[in-house]
């Protein structure tokens, strides 16, 4: 293989570890506001903490398709 099929693999595989990092961190924080949610009955804040978390789901499921995306893209490359 030559250097220049490297360095793509290589900036594939980067953006594979950032989006599996950024994916990693939205579920984080999705299970701490469940557990925040969890912690305040009734609390006013409550319906806040609920869009926050329709959002973050919304966020986590793009992420993922990304990731299975960069996954596919990088099982392609390693089978050439």
């Amino acid at each position: 293989m030559s250097k220049q099929t490297n360095a793509p693999d290589s900036s594939l595989f980067q953006k594979f570890l950032n989006s599996k990092s950024a994916l990693t961190a939205t579920i984080q924080k999705i299970l701490d506001l469940n557990k925040s949610l969890r912690s305040r009955h009734k609390s006013p804040e409550n319906q806040a903490i609920k869009q926050e978390l329709k959002l973050l789901n919304k966020v986590a499921d793009q992420q993922a398709k990304i990731v299975q995306l960069y996954e596919i893209k990088l099982k392609r490359v390693s089978n050439q």
